[in-house]
């Protein structure tokens, strides 16, 4: 069997987003890569080439605001469990001790061993 190794995504923003007005039973694409920066937090296909897909999920109860998760480390998908407040020391560790930091090239949209994208 292949070992399988874990994709790390952008950090669409260090805080959650607030989402007002959906409704039960509603089904969204939330942004698991965090490269959808016209819709954040749901995907706009941003995706594609780097090995992430969108997550479907639907809405189960009605809330006035739901807090879905930006910075795309929660352990609760797609809702913020507060990971975002220890994720920036968490990603710049991860992004300094990267392999292909050397290589990183401004063309590339997403480095998925480490979550590093080019300043634009």
């Amino acid at each position: 069997m292949a070992e399988s190794k874990t994709l790390y995504p952008a950090v669409g923003s260090y805080g959650p987003c607030a989402v007002k007005g959906l409704k039960v039973g509603e089904t969204k694409k939330w942004c698991t890569c965090g490269l959808s920066s016209k819709k954040q937090p749901w995907c706009d296909g941003s995706h594609k080439g780097t090995g992430f897909k969108s997550m479907k999920f639907t809405v189960e109860k009605e809330q006035e605001v739901l807090y879905i998760c930006n910075c795309k480390q929660t352990k609760t998908p797609p809702y913020c469990d507060g990971s975002h407040t220890s994720a920036p020391e968490i990603v710049e560790k991860r992004k300094n001790a990267c392999a292909k930091k050397d290589g990183h090239v401004k063309d590339c949209k997403l480095c998925t061993n480490c979550g590093w994208v080019p300043d634009f």
